[in-house]
């Protein structure tokens, strides 16, 4: 991936972040809207954070938040 926002993402990184979401959707244990909120971050173009990508995985649930 790259750090520029603007740029695209080439057709190989495309076909591998397809397979990975594909893997992702097919693993029992993860929740297909936390893998698409990743794949969407991942999509954006630039290297993600890490606590970018624990949001994706791990959002905050209002519950939580409110105890």
């Amino acid at each position: 991936m790259t750090e520029e926002q603007d740029e695209p993402l080439s057709p190989t990184v495309k076909k591998v972040l397809d397979a990975y979401l594909n893997a992702l959707k097919e693993d029992s244990e993860i929740d297909d809207e936390a893998a698409g909120r990743l794949n969407d971050l991942l999509r954006k173009g630039k290297v993600p954070k890490p606590e970018n990508i624990d949001v994706a995985l791990f959002p905050a649930h209002d519950d939580k938040a409110a105890s």
